[in-house]
Formats: structure tokens, sequence, C-alpha cells
């Protein structure tokens, strides 16, 4: 009975140890790193906030699955609570591999981010974890509520709102807007040129993230882009600012248009766009570039035709601003402006047959030197190669450095190409960004500020 007892003994002992060098590991999930595509938005990092430090853990010993979909860990590192690389750090990043389509996304489209969303992580069966002696063979870190203090390119961006004008009616309205601002630019004593980008239809509201993320416009401050403009002093780069509206830059006074009345924001952006400019004494007011897709090509439209020669180029893209609400006396300023326009010729959503073709080919008669027009046949994936997207999503040609060429400049028909939109090199330029940059204007217009910012 004795030798049972010992034996009992020591049976329960080496249970107890295993017990304590195998169990559960806490982790508690942070945020989540958001990359934006040309059609989507997806999360491809997870850093978590483990209880104790490990020892130099395996990616391919942890399953993550976000929203409902498993995804692949290729890469796991110690990290800071926004998952910055620091060996000494107390969090967990976990890279995913690349699913776009896949992550957080618009919410019904009224610019918010969803309020639902997984993330889980756990270790693949017959998996351990170790941290000095301890072994874990699970790991408990789930949650169903969206982690919004996400980790994305926005971040490079300054935010603010600015209050003005509303046009059309009485009162004020505040706008949203983030700024890209280059360290190599700011205080180099140099001229810079200013890049405006303005929303779809769907980015709109109060947060200015779903305006850079949405559709991709923070590919405007990647190296590929930034480094087709030049400043004053030869440096590369450019400023960037994207302004949000709180609903559509098509609203009016009398309700939603396509150019019959005002837009509500009309003075409000344009006080905006002066105010930035008259506090960055270094951005050069010859070289303001504007543009937008959609309800932003409207509101660039608009703008163009409120403010004649303020704008050194523009560049609207699948734009809404219907064609016979353009008079002849506004036809004959706008042949006079530098544009260039981008559109898919099988977009459902602003058909471009009663848009922007028929203006291209008044202007063109009208004898406009300096405006063009690539028209693609349709819109094909560059993120995903092969992939067919939706005739609407043209800027995903220009967010890709792929708006190469023009149609020819004549009033007859045009011949959509994929080939970078056209035929013809405008000015000799390679790019839509390298014949922006060339732009400048003469006399520019001295910046009025006419509102709050904050």
């Amino acid at each position: 009975m004795k030798t049972l007892s010992i034996l009992a003994t020591a049976a329960a002992l080496c249970a107890a140890a295993l017990s304590a060098n195998a169990q559960t590991l806490k982790m508690t999930p942070q945020v989540v790193g958001v990359t934006t595509y040309e059609a989507s938005t997806a999360v491809n990092l997870v850093v978590v906030k483990p209880e104790i430090k490990l020892d130099n853990p395996d990616p391919a010993a942890f399953a993550v699955n976000t929203n409902g979909t498993d995804r692949n860990v290729i890469a796991v590192y110690p990290c800071d609570a926004r998952g910055a690389f620091n060996p000494e750090g107390g969090y967990l990043a976990l890279g995913l591999e690349k699913a776009s389509g896949r992550g957080l996304g618009l919410a019904k489209g009224n610019g918010v981010w969803r309020d639902e969303y997984s993330v889980t992580v756990s270790l693949k069966k017959g998996k351990t974890l170790k941290a000095g002696k301890q072994k874990f063979t699970a790991v408990a870190c789930a949650t169903d509520k969206a982690l919004k203090d996400f980790v994305s390119e926005a971040d490079y961006f300054n935010k603010g709102t600015f209050t003005g004008k509303a046009t059309g009616k009485a009162g004020d309205i505040t706008l949203t807007y983030a700024s890209y601002e280059p360290w190599s630019l700011r205080g180099d004593g140099k001229a810079n040129p200013l890049v405006i980008w303005l929303h779809g239809g769907g980015e709109g509201g109060v947060d200015v993230s779903i305006t850079l993320l949405g559709n991709e416009v923070v590919s405007l401050i990647r190296p590929e882009i930034q480094s087709h403009f030049t400043t004053e002093g030869g440096a590369g780069g450019a400023y960037v600012l994207s302004v949000q509206c709180p609903t559509m830059w098509m609203g009016t006074s009398k309700g939603f248009g396509h150019g019959e009345y005002p837009s509500l924001y009309a003075d409000v952006l344009k006080s905006c766009i002066d105010a930035f400019v008259d506090s960055h004494p270094d951005v050069d007011p010859r070289r303001i570039y504007l543009g937008g897709c959609s309800n932003g090509g409207y509101m660039t439209m608009h703008m163009l035709i409120r403010n004649p020669r303020y704008f050194a180029a523009a560049y609207p893209t699948c734009e809404a601003y219907a064609d016979a609400n353009i008079s002849d006396n506004e036809i004959k300023a706008l042949a006079e402006e530098n544009i260039w326009i981008v559109q898919s010729y099988d977009d459902t959503t602003v058909d471009p047959k009663t848009h922007c073709i028929p203006t291209f080919q008044r202007l063109m008669k009208e004898g406009a030197k300096n405006v063009w027009m690539s028209m693609f046949e349709n819109v094909q994936g560059i993120d995903n190669p092969g992939q067919r997207l939706m005739g609407h999503f043209s800027w995903t040609y220009l967010f890709n450095d792929a708006v190469t060429a023009s149609q020819e400049q004549t009033p007859g028909d045009v011949k959509p190409s994929n080939n970078g939109g056209g035929s013809v090199a405008p000015q000799g330029h390679a790019n839509i960004f390298e014949w922006m940059n060339a732009q400048v204007l003469a006399d520019p217009v001295v910046p009025q500020q006419n509102g709050q910012r904050r």
C-alpha cells in the first residue's frame, strides 16, 4: 500500500508539473492594420498583447481568423502597441498573407466603419509556444468588436476641420480634411506643389480616414506617385490635401444635383483650400492641382467653373457633372484650363456619353489646347491581374499610376483603349502626374481665407 501511495503521489506531482508547463496563454487584441487596395480594404496585420513575452514564436504555429475568414500568418515579431517593430516591445504583431477584399470595409456606404469585426488568434493543432521554462499549448485571444483605432497609411496624414459659409442657404458647414506634408519639403524655403483630392459619393461623413482609404487615395503619398513631382528647388514630392464633406459634394440647396444648381460646399471648399495655402507659405499658388472621382469629379468640374484659372491643372475622374448643365460660356472658360479627364467607357454609374465625352468634344470644338481625356475600355485589376472591376472604378488606373495616354484631340468619336487610355502622350509626358507636375500658372490668384480651421 505504501508503494502504491508513493507511486500515486509521484504521478500527481508529474501531472501537476505537466499542467504547469502546458497551459493556455492569454492574449489581448490591440489593433489591426488596414491596407487599402484598388477596390477594397483589408486587414493584413493583427497586434496582440500576450500576458508574457514569448521566445521567438513560429508564424506557422498560429491560426488567425478575421471577420470569418481563415488567414495565413507569414510573419511574427515583437512590437509596440501600434505594430512598429521593437525587440523589447511587450506586444506581438502577426503579419497576414495579402487578402484584398477581406477586412474592414465601409458600412452601408454612409461613411462609417463597421461596428462588428471579429478577430481570433489561436494555436494550430500540435503546436506550442514557449516563454522561458513555460510551455503553452493553447492561446485565448478573441474579439467581436471592431478595433477602430487601426493602423494604416492614413496615419501619415494630419487631420483637421474647417468651418465656413454654405452656398445657397444660410448657415455654416464644417468640412473634415487630411493633409500630407513631406518632411523633405517642410521648411526647405522652396515653393512646392499641392495635390488636392475630392472623394466619391460613398466616402462622405466626418471620418477622413474613410476618404483616404475608401478609394486608395493614400497612393498619392507613395513613392511611385510622389516621385513624379518636383519642387522649385528640384527635390521630389508634393503636399497632398484630401477634403471630406458631411454628405455628398453634389448636394445643393434644392436637393441632389448634377450641375443644375451650385453645390452647398462650393464656397466653404474654396475657403478651406485658401486657408491651407495661406497657412503653408511654401505651397506654390501657381501649382495647385485638383481632382476627384465621381461625386468628387463633379466637384472638380464645379470648382473649375466657379474659380477660373485658380488651379494649375485638374484631373476629374469618372466625373458626374452632366454636360447638359455646362453652358457655352462655361465651355469657353474651361477651354482655357489644363484638364486631364479619366473614365472607363463601360461605366454604368456615371454614363460617359452624357458627361465627360460630350464635354470633351465641345472643348475640342472650342479650341482647347491643353485638355485631354483617357477613355479606358473597362477596368482591369492591377493589384489582382485578370480581375474585372466595375466600370465606375476608373480611379484604379489613376492610383496605380497607369494613366499614360490620352484620346486624340478631336471632336470626333472616342476610341476606348486599355493601353493607358488612348494613343497620344499629352505634351510628350509619360503619365498624368508628370503632365500635372509641368503645369504652372503664369498669374496665380491670391488666396483669401474665409472660415475657421482647427
